[in-house]
């Protein structure tokens, strides 16, 4: 039983250890991002947070209903002189009468409810402006993570294409390596160049491990933004391939971007809290309701009574140490001070729009002429890979060719990976 019981265990924590998921294209990412990142669940957080502090705040403008209990003793009961002609005495003549025994319980419900409260009114649009704030700042910080996400996704496939790249190369100089060393037995070729070849070779190893090291990097950082635990291996299935480069204008309208509707709503909400401050000073009217039954108590006597009372209740404050003229104060400050953010952010988005619109149209500007480059050096790494074969060329050449292929190839990587991302940028983030 006990061995059936581990059996089963150790089954399970295969699944566990070797569960995987797997991606095909960018948007499979996103949407496991939208889903499973720690910002997405902030974010259903935070929004239910700013929903809960609108249902608080709108408390304060709806009746508020208590019940209340009290026991009091007291050592000296209150008194007060009343002339005794109350009592059919001479009108000249006072006496003492105390008020109440000295044991007192009492019970009672109350009621109030604001009818004019300018202050109160203004929180309450406040809050909702708050929470339609931080919906796009929610929003905004689901985009910031989407553009991460791209950036290391497109690092990730430009990582993998130089690795077969670095493949090809390894092939290539493996192919050179025996044409060399075939002239090397046979006592026609300079020592150095055979040593400068296996230099080479060497170079072409080395940068594997590099271009390796470059994807892992992506990769873990994909799986840190994505929330991907350890346990769970991760496969990206996609690659550069198949990218038609579709013309695109010039667009610089940030008026979609979540960042940008934020900094509208903060401004909002900072000209709301200003309007709140100002009508802070503003008198109040409440209405208010108390119902009491007494008992009163010393000894064997006990007297008990009811009273009930309804209202209305006027406050205006006269002075308060200055507290209502310096929030007016910060409030002020707080609405330039957004004011200004809106600025920065508008110059931040429309920056970055440009951006990757400059670096589209680069990379479309170049492609044709890059693409061209990488034929010609293709076929000279191929003629050269001949030549070197029937003996017709020497390594210095060979080497040089080579260089241009892999620059050429490089370059060529390089510009696609660039076209792509940017293209995927402005799509995403734009239109």
């Amino acid at each position: 039983m006990i061995k059936g019981l581990a059996l089963l265990m150790a089954c399970l924590w295969s699944l566990i250890s070797f569960s995987q998921v797997k991606f095909s294209s960018l948007q499979e990412v996103l949407d496991y991002a939208d889903k499973n990142s720690v910002t997405a669940r902030q974010a259903i957080l935070q929004n239910a947070i700013a929903s809960t502090d609108r249902e608080i705040t709108k408390s304060g403008i709806l009746p508020k209903v208590s019940l209340y209990g009290l026991s009091e003793y007291y050592p000296v009961i209150a008194t007060q002189v009343i002339p005794e002609s109350i009592f059919g005495g001479p009108a000249d003549k006072f006496q003492k009468v105390q008020f109440g025994l000295p044991f007192m319980f009492a019970a009672g419900a109350e009621v109030s409810m604001p009818v004019i409260n300018l202050e109160k009114w203004a929180q309450l649009e406040k809050s909702k402006l708050q929470q339609t704030q931080i919906g796009w700042n929610q929003a905004a910080q689901i985009e910031a993570l989407h553009i991460q996400l791209t950036q290391w996704y497109y690092q990730v496939l430009l990582s993998r294409a130089m690795i077969e790249l670095n493949n090809e190369n390894a092939k290539i100089v493996a192919q050179l390596m025996v044409v060399m060393q075939d002239r090397n037995k046979t006592g026609i070729l300079n020592p150095s160049d055979y040593n400068r070849s296996r230099n080479l070779q060497l170079d072409v190893e080395a940068g594997g491990p590099g271009y390796a090291k470059l994807e892992v990097q992506a990769m873990n950082a994909i799986r840190s933004l994505m929330n991907v635990p350890d346990s769970v291996s991760l496969n990206i299935s996609d690659s550069l391939n198949g990218f038609n480069w579709p013309m695109l204008s010039e667009n610089t309208n940030i008026d979609k971007r979540p960042a940008w509707k934020e900094a509208i709503a903060r401004v909002n909400v900072a000209e709301q809290a200003f309007t709140e401050s100002k009508k802070s000073a503003l008198p109040r009217l409440s209405f208010y309701g108390r119902y009491a039954y007494t008992w009163q108590i010393k000894e064997a006597q006990t007297v008990s009574y009811d009273a009930s009372t309804l209202g209305l209740r006027l406050d205006y404050t006269l002075f308060n140490g200055w507290n209502i003229r310096n929030q007016q104060k910060k409030n002020k400050l707080l609405l330039e001070s957004s004011r200004l953010e809106q600025e920065r952010t508008k110059s931040v988005l429309t920056q970055q729009q440009k951006d990757w619109w400059n670096c589209y149209y680069t990379a479309f500007q170049t492609k044709n002429t890059l693409e061209n480059k990488l034929q010609v050096a293709r076929e000279n790494i191929r003629i050269a890979g001949l030549n070197m074969k029937e003996g017709v060329m020497e390594f210095d050449e060979f080497y040089n060719i080579f260089l241009d292929y892999v620059r050429a190839k490089l370059n060529h990587l390089q510009n696609l990976s660039d076209g792509i991302l940017n293209y995927v940028l402005i799509s995403n983030n734009i239109q």
